[in-house]
């Protein structure tokens, strides 16, 4: 719903150094997946992942990369922001095992996932991602849910040493790789190299794209050559959705709709369009 509410800041949490999570006690109609839009009055209008959602409060979750993020880590308990949504599709909720993957600060919707799932009564697995243990996010909550729960960072400096896509295969060599449904959120080429290991089972990825309207219209978070908008038939891309993404993996566009290349984070010089 494109429906704007002006709330103050009920509560921050300090989960790492460069991340925070911001709550707000009003009941935004929302499921797993789903995301907001955000602003503080300066200028305009960022999207945010929601990492919880029930009665009576809501809550996304930040990490520091920005000038957007640097002026919301400003902001204290009571201070004004403004939302609109929620918005996008959200999450297939299986009906039976499901397999959360989570990659750094992309780990955080799948906690709204893995509350809704578990409220069900459902088994979840989750393996939370990161490069050091410094970086792992929301590993307390995820625990409290009672849930199978893993960690991976990259230097091994807490739980599995390896990458997501490195604790996903060993699972698999260790026969514990059969699931009902994949779920997974963070960095894009951590998703691209996942999908090779899940081509069996059915999947969902949580896509991020720059976006303008949130509803549609403007077309900066469409998904070259499949017409598919990141706004509206995303950020919850299943695995049919997947397979037309032409760009998954490479590139996505700026704000100036120039070619960024997610292995080298700059412009991509191509003759033609």
């Amino acid at each position: 719903m494109n429906r704007r509410v002006t709330l103050p800041i009920g509560r921050i949490t300090e989960e790492t150094e460069d991340v925070r999570t911001f709550t707000f006690y009003h009941s935004l109609d929302a499921r797993p997946g789903q995301f907001i839009m955000a602003t503080d009055f300066k200028e305009g209008e960022k999207p945010f992942s929601l990492s919880d959602s029930r009665e009576g409060e809501f809550s996304f979750t930040v990490k520091r990369v920005g000038d957007f993020t640097r002026r919301l880590f400003t902001r204290r308990t009571g201070d004004f922001i403004s939302i609109r949504g929620a918005f996008g599709s959200s999450f297939f909720m299986s009906p039976r095992r499901a397999l959360l993957i989570g990659g750094g600060y992309g780990t955080p919707p799948l906690l709204f996932l893995a509350r809704a799932l578990t409220a069900r009564g459902l088994p979840v697995k989750m393996i939370n991602a990161a490069r050091t243990a410094g970086d792992l996010i929301m590993a307390p909550y995820f625990q409290d849910l009672g849930i199978d729960y893993c960690e991976t960072t990259d230097d091994g400096s807490r739980g599995f040493r390896g990458t997501a896509v490195d604790a996903v295969r060993h699972l698999k060599d260790q026969g514990g790789g059969a699931y009902d449904y994949v779920y997974a959120a963070g960095p894009e080429l951590m998703m691209y190299h996942l999908r090779p290991l899940l081509e069996e089972g059915d999947y969902q990825f949580l896509f991020e794209r720059y976006m303008k309207c949130a509803v549609g219209l403007c077309g900066s978070c469409a998904v070259d050559g499949s017409g598919i908008r990141i706004c509206r038939e995303g950020p919850a891309l299943d695995k049919a959705q997947v397979a037309l993404l032409t760009e998954f993996g490479s590139y996505h566009r700026d704000s100036a709709g120039r070619k960024i290349s997610y292995k080298t984070n700059k412009p991509l010089i191509m003759e033609d369009e």
